[in-house]
Order: C-alpha cells, then sequence, then structure tokens
C-alpha cells in the first residue's frame, strides 16, 4: 500500500512539474558575417539536392543555443547548450543513424514538416534583437531592398510578439551605400512553448495514426 501511494505520490509530481513547465529557446548572436556566407547559404539552399551537403549551411550560419526546461518558467531543471557546428554533428549522425536502419528519410521529413507546423502556432515569441546591414552595387535597389525588409518586419511583429512588451523587440535595417554587395545579419531571441502543448500535439498525432 506505501509503495502505491509513493508512485501515485511521484507520478502526480511528474504530470505537475510536465504541466506548468516550459521550453525556453534562447539564440544568442546569430551571425552572418558577410554577403559571400550569404550567396553560398542561398545556392546550397536552392541548388543543392543531397541532404548530407545541404547541412553545409551550418558551416555560415553562427550562433550559439541553449534550450532549456524551466518550472514555472523560472526554475531551470534541465539545460542544454548547441552551436552550429554540434548541431551539424548531431543531424549527421541522426542522418547515418537513418539510412543504417533503412528508414524513408523522405517520409520522415514530410512528418517532421507537418509536427512543425502545429507546433510553431504554440510558441511565443518573448524577445528580439535583430540587426542586418545591406548594400549592393546599385544604390537605388539597396534602397529599395531595405525598405522592404523593414516593412515586412513591422508587419509580421504584431504575429508573433506580445504586444503588451513591446520594448522587448528591436530591429534595424542599414542600407550601406558603398557601390558594392555588403551583407551582415546578427539576431537574438528568447522562444518559450509550454510542454503541455508538445504533449497535446504528440497525442494527437499518434491519436490520428490509430484512426
Amino acid at each position: 500500500m506505501i509503495v502505491f501511494l509513493y508512485v501515485i505520490a511521484i507520478f502526480a509530481l511528474i504530470t505537475i512539474i510536465l504541466l506548468l513547465s516550459n521550453i525556453k529557446i534562447i539564440l544568442k548572436n546569430m551571425c552572418i558575417r558577410n554577403s559571400n556566407d550569404a550567396l553560398f547559404i542561398i545556392n546550397i539552399l536552392l541548388k543543392e539536392n543531397d541532404d548530407i551537403k545541404k547541412l553545409n549551411v551550418l558551416d555560415y550560419i553562427l550562433f550559439d543555443l541553449k534550450l532549456q526546461i524551466r518550472f514555472l518558467n523560472k526554475i531551470p531543471i534541465f539545460s542544454f547548450n548547441l552551436d552550429n557546428y554540434k548541431a551539424k554533428k548531431i543531424l549527421l549522425k541522426q542522418y547515418y543513424k537513418e539510412i543504417k536502419k533503412n528508414k524513408d528519410i523522405e517520409q520522415d521529413k514530410k512528418k517532421m514538416q507537418e509536427f512543425s507546423k502545429k507546433l510553431i502556432r504554440k510558441f511565443t515569441l518573448e524577445k528580439t534583437n535583430f540587426n542586418m546591414s545591406i548594400g549592393t552595387e546599385d544604390a537605388a535597389f539597396t534602397a529599395i531592398t531595405s525598405s522592404i525588409i523593414n516593412i515586412a518586419i513591422s508587419l509580421t511583429l504584431p504575429y508573433v510578439a506580445d504586444m503588451r512588451n513591446l520594448k522587448n523587440y528591436h530591429y534595424k535595417v542599414s542600407p550601406i551605400y558603398l557601390n558594392k554587395n555588403v551583407f551582415f545579419l546578427q539576431f537574438s531571441c528568447i522562444i518559450t512553448i509550454k510542454l503541455v502543448h508538445i504533449i497535446n500535439v504528440i497525442c494527437k498525432k499518434e491519436e490520428s495514426k490509430k484512426k
């Protein structure tokens, strides 16, 4: 009887922690350093069909990321650090692991895309700091491009930001008039999602499979 009560108590405690915990993603100093790196990224994403070679974009996008599970969004109970090189290593290892198991990679990608689409609606963007400098050989094109990016950000922000805390969201797009291609991007943000939302999406997915 005492053992049973202990099991019930532990189960209840775990349930409470899951219901009241958030996953916090802290992205620090994501950076694309120059126009050459930006061109490499665009070429890889648009022209490369090999999944392994597509991961080379992580050589040109530098970032530090911390993933935390926080109880009541305050007390950290788990923490994991990741940078672009470590992320590439993990993804490559997982890819080869799935190949060895003869898994259908394309099918897995579709499932992950569907899962991501459902989950992304549950994310809360708490804080951002976006800085971009852009320049081309054509001054008029530079001015138009920087204006379009500014407008796109200002139109998108109300849909992803907490409008009660606008002071937490900063962005700046600076046109550079040097008659040459210039590009620099630095981005930091904090994103949270409740664990219960992740569990809910997974449960619905499993339920749809059974049906």
